[in-house]
């Protein structure tokens, strides 16, 4: 039960305090961002294309669309203290940040894609191996937070891996789109057929690993799918070291 899980949080706090997500200052329980962080982060609000993710002032995708995704939206740009977070969150094993972040992308999702009837809630796979050695895959963490946040079913282990590849951020952007190339598949144990799906995953950056899994789930009958990340890279958006 949540009630349960929110008395587990609460009393946690008062042994290890909560702090912002982003800058550490230590916070109410329940909250995720100091006043600062909300006013100084890198949001993408207002009006977004709809191929990249970004805001119209910041698109560089030309409004070419030849993604296997209807749209795509971020909560915020991956730059300065959200490219912090996400490195501890995906590799500094700080595995509850999920819920935060999770809780950031609910507001985006309220905010690009209210009105639409989702059946599924997937997410991106991991390699078995690196998913062994993490000790969790990030984006299952954040789709099934979602799930519960919105009410969606969670579409545990809909989109499988088949075989390792290389990381997609060590690639070049040409090499990232050959990568993937029949790296997914769709479990048989679910009917995607005619069905609206909600892809999770943590970071958009070239967009091929979205693209590639939008592939399989339209190949096997998806009707519509819709991207959600936490954070997108943006080469017009500068990142200070």
């Amino acid at each position: 039960m949540k009630i349960t899980s929110d008395i587990r949080e609460f009393l946690a706090c008062v042994f290890f305090p909560n702090r912002c997500l982003f800058c550490n200052k230590v916070m109410p329980p329940f909250e995720n961002i100091c006043d600062d962080c909300e006013e100084n982060l890198p949001w993408i609000r207002g009006e977004i294309c709809p191929y990249c993710g970004a805001s119209r002032n910041d698109c560089k995708c030309g409004k070419k669309h030849g993604s296997f995704y209807d749209a795509t939206a971020s909560s915020l740009y991956y730059v300065d203290d959200v490219r912090e977070c996400m490195h501890r969150f995906k590799f500094a094993s700080d595995k509850l940040a999920y819920k935060g972040i999770a809780d950031i992308m609910t507001e985006t999702f309220h905010e690009r894609y209210a009105g639409i009837a989702f059946d599924y809630i997937a997410y991106v796979p991991m390699d078995r191996k690196r998913e062994k050695r993490r000790g969790y895959n990030q984006s299952r963490l954040l789709a099934q937070r979602l799930s519960e946040n919105l009410n969606i079913p969670f579409g545990d282990k809909l989109i499988i891996k088949l075989y390792e590849t290389d990381v997609q951020h060590e690639c070049t952007e040409i090499e990232r789109k050959g990568n993937l190339l029949g790296a997914f598949d769709i479990n048989n144990a679910y009917d995607v057929r005619e069905k609206n799906i909600l892809l999770v995953d943590d970071i958009k950056t070239s967009g091929s690993t979205l693209n590639e899994c939008g592939k399989m789930l339209y190949l096997r009958g998806a009707e519509r799918v819709f991207c959600l990340t936490a954070a997108m890279v943006n080469s017009k958006i500068e990142y200070n070291d």
